[in-house]
């Protein structure tokens, strides 16, 4: 208990992100010591049990629960002092807009705030949750905000699973906003001020987020394009299930029985199609509401995102650099993570959302 007191007066704290997805949980350790000092101390994952989350939704929580406990319990067995962000999925029913309200001097900022954003619908109902972030503050008291708005039974299911689980919840966040958490937390002084696409590449959906100027911008999910499709498209052409898919995945020289090696890259060339499409229909969607303007890159990150030459087929077709986000290259790692070796980039990718929560302190 001293040194717990002692570690808070320093300004040390210890914040654990929670990411739960259709295919894996995963949970990321991050020490927050003195002068802005990070360091990752650890990092796991537990395969989501098969039907536990459909669309979003929570099908079998004794099922989910266990498997939360499971890896909590073994990354984290002295947790009680660590602060906990969860993620919900930002394609759960989460409305983002920018507002701009008045306030005069002394004004009580936050209720003026909200009650500008509650003025305008879809943000005038009654059962969502209001948050904000100040984006500038006028002269003249004008202040802009990014206003995000959560259904109550979406947060009130997650915030059950852990307190039945066992487990405190400081706050619950969207998982959009933990990859771009992750990235601008990561990325370097002079790549700030760029344009970039956050295309998180999930299990059943995704989603492609846009930073401008090292702020968030906007988000969409992608109703095609995600893991689940590229396996659809190569069980169809090469008659392999989602096992020898993510064997394929893993080790593109696989040998599939009956195609040659270009059958099958042209094959994987076929699956991307539909992701390359998603892609460009969010970055249309992005341009339109910026007179025309493209991002300077595409960064891949979530499951799929190093998927064998999906990187370079991206960037032939849209014709925009493309990368990997691998955030884990830029904070420092306890050498219990990884080794010297440091997280191998899928991994890296994986863990992005869980990253940018566990980023945030308390």
């Amino acid at each position: 208990m001293g040194l717990d007191i002692i570690a808070r007066i320093r300004g040390e704290r210890q914040t654990i992100g929670v990411d739960i997805g259709h295919f894996s949980i995963k949970v990321v350790r991050v020490h927050h010591g003195r002068g802005g000092f990070r360091r990752v101390m650890n990092i796991d994952l537990e395969r989501t049990p098969d039907g536990a989350i459909v669309d979003n939704e929570v099908k079998d929580e004794p099922k989910l629960k266990e498997a939360l406990i499971r890896v909590m319990t073994r990354s984290f067995p002295d947790i009680s002092k660590d602060d906990i962000v969860a993620s919900v999925n930002w394609s759960a029913g989460i409305l983002v807009d920018k507002s701009t309200a008045k306030v005069p001097k002394n004004g009580n900022e936050d209720a003026i705030i909200v009650q500008t954003a509650q003025t305008k619908p879809p943000f005038d109902d009654q059962d969502i949750v209001l948050d904000y972030q100040v984006v500038s503050r006028g002269d003249a008291g004008e202040v802009k905000s990014l206003v995000v708005a959560a259904k109550n039974t979406v947060l009130e299911s997650k915030a059950r699973l852990f307190v039945d689980s066992g487990y405190r919840l400081d706050a619950i966040d969207v998982d959009v906003f933990g990859v771009a958490n992750a990235y601008v937390s990561t990325v370097s002084e002079e790549q700030l001020g760029e344009t970039v696409a956050l295309f998180n590449l999930g299990e059943k959906k995704s989603t492609i987020a846009f930073i401008v100027g090292g702020k968030f911008h906007s988000a969409r999910t992608l109703t095609s394009g995600s893991m689940e499709t590229v396996e659809a498209m190569l069980s169809r052409h090469l008659g392999i299930d989602a096992l020898k898919c993510h064997e394929l995945f893993e080790k593109p020289d696989t040998n599939i029985d009956g195609f040659s090696v270009a059958e099958v890259e042209s094959a994987m060339q076929l699956a991307f199609e539909e992701v390359v499409n998603s892609v460009e229909f969010g970055i249309r969607y992005f341009s339109t509401s910026e007179s025309g303007e493209k991002p300077a890159r595409i960064l891949l990150c979530g499951g799929g995102a190093s998927l064998p030459g999906l990187c370079d087929y991206l960037k032939q077709k849209t014709d925009i650099e493309c990368a990997t986000l691998n955030p884990f290259a830029r904070i420092p790692c306890d050498p219990i993570v990884a080794g010297t070796a440091g997280v191998p980039e899928a991994l890296s990718n994986l863990y992005a959302p869980a990253l940018g929560l566990a980023l945030r302190k308390f």
